[in-house]
């Protein structure tokens, strides 16, 4: 008896050493995503701005292109999971693919924020066809880089760990583009802003090309997963039985929708409304992303004290509130809309730590439901509504310029523009806000309801644990 029960305790201390990830491979599985992050920061808050202002893009053009383009590329990703799941490779399955597109990701986010000697149509198709190519590749290295964590090991404590690497590393990305290209423009454009943009932009691909080339350097898949695979019918079948997961996607693409609003509309509201200089530009982007660490940080103490779901819908009316009201806060007073910022991108970064919270509470539930996790489709659906948010949130604020008459240029805003642009940045933000704290109330997988399905689960491991016992004791 002593001899299985030290044989049993070895065996789980060899699980346990296997599932360990050394904090070298967790830098380098934070620093993939944080090519990624450069990639989605230029995308969310420069692109609007480089099409319109530098391009030469009418605002209802590129308004246009991101709606089709990015419900087009969106269907891609289900597609893309499919293809990473039956990837065979020395490698592994997911791991390869960070290898195999960092360079054409590097290339095409240069050649988007590149600007030929083209005008009218030619101009057009170039920006259709490099941002299409964008997109492409971002989810052929997006969507396997989702998948890598659940092949790198099976101990949710590592897995937790992994993510704070990521997240953190993220935070460093976003901070490198959000105030380093506005600076990088105007230092190395030395005047021509399409020069500077293009150069800038070229230096933060390769920063980009240098994180994904270092996660596939150091990251492992430890886990086989060849017995895991299951058609997209079932997969898609088990996923939408999950009644709280598709609420939960619904929240997932407001929630973005924000986030794309705001990051699009941000660089014409700080240089127009606010008629800053790039230094300021800069200045103000950079309280905005270090606000947004300490209230992920922050966000993780309130969770202790008050319960999760409800959290989340009294930070949303916090923030609708908010938005709303610094609609009425004029352009020139500069130090309060500093405050502002300050404040509001603190909020702001309780949203995605709660939301992501709420996501894994839905995977829980769906196996109480159904008795199937579906967590591989939960991502790729996922990545689907965070893609169909991008289109509508760049939409909203292409075409809300264009109603407004916009023209590029301080010279050129009128008072029916500088209103527009205001109203993307105060008003627009809030009522969404409000909406998601509407939707919010319909989700049902609260903490206390949590526990309960915990318990149910853990009564129909035991049973089946006991069954099979039984079955084995009677072989």
């Amino acid at each position: 008896m002593q001899s299985r029960v030290s044989s049993v305790m070895k065996d789980k201390q060899e699980v346990a050493e296997a599932d360990r990830v050394s904090r070298r491979e967790k830098i380098g599985y934070g620093l993939g995503d944080a090519g990624g992050t450069i990639v989605t920061a230029l995308i969310g808050n420069f692109l609007t701005f480089f099409y319109t202002d530098i391009f030469g893009l009418a605002p209802a053009v590129v308004g246009t292109m991101f709606m089709v383009l990015r419900i087009l590329d969106a269907f891609t990703d289900p597609m893309m999971g499919m293809l990473a799941d039956r990837t065979r490779t020395r490698w592994g399955k997911y791991r390869p693919w960070q290898l195999w597109m960092a360079l054409p990701m590097g290339v095409i986010v240069f050649l988007a924020f590149y600007s030929p000697a083209l005008d009218g149509t030619a101009l057009i198709a170039y920006a259709v066809m490099t941002y299409f190519l964008l997109s492409l590749t971002y989810t052929a290295i997006n969507v396997p880089y989702c998948a890598l964590i659940n092949v790198m090991t099976k101990s949710s404590r590592e897995v937790v760990s992994c993510q704070s690497y990521r997240f953190a590393l993220n935070g460093v990305a976003a901070f490198c583009v959000m105030v380093g290209l506005p600076l990088l423009a105007e230092w190395l454009g030395q005047g021509n802003r399409a020069f500077g943009y293009q150069y800038g932009v070229a230096l933060l691909a390769v920063l980009a090309v240098v994180a994904f080339l270092v996660c596939f350097a150091t990251v492992r898949e430890r886990i086989d997963t060849r017995d895991m695979q299951y058609g997209l019918k079932t997969l898609i079948a088990n996923t939408l039985k999950n009644d709280q997961l598709v609420l939960m996607f619904l929240i997932t693409f407001v929630v973005m929708n924000i986030f794309n609003v705001k990051g699009g509309s941000a660089i014409y509201f700080i240089q127009y409304y606010l008629e800053g200089s790039p230094s300021f530009v800069s200045f103000f982007f950079a309280v905005a992303t270090l606000s947004g660490i300490v209230g992920s940080i922050v966000v993780n103490y309130l969770a202790k004290r008050m319960e999760t779901v409800r959290l989340f819908i009294l930070t949303n009316v916090v923030l609708g509130v908010g938005s709303c009201l610094a609609y009425f806060v004029p352009g020139e007073y500069h130090i309060i809309w500093v405050g502002l910022n300050l404040v509001g991108c603190m909020i702001l970064g309780f949203l995605l730590p709660l939301s992501f919270s709420m996501m894994a509470f839905t995977d829980e539930y769906g196996e109480w439901k159904t008795g199937k996790r579906t967590s591989g489709m939960t991502f790729a659906f996922n990545l689907f509504f965070i893609k169909l948010a991008w289109a509508t949130g760049g939409a909203i604020v292409s075409f809300t310029l264009a109603l407004v008459s916009y023209q590029s240029g301080m010279d050129n805003q009128t008072a029916s523009s500088l209103n527009g642009i205001a109203l993307l940045a105060t008003v627009i933000p809030g009522v969404l806000h409000f909406l998601l704290a509407l939707i919010t109330c319909l989700f049902k997988v609260n903490e206390p309801f949590l526990e309960t399905i915990k318990r149910d689960l853990e009564k129909r491991h035991d049973r089946s644990a006991d069954g099979e016992e039984g079955e084995g004791q009677r072989a």
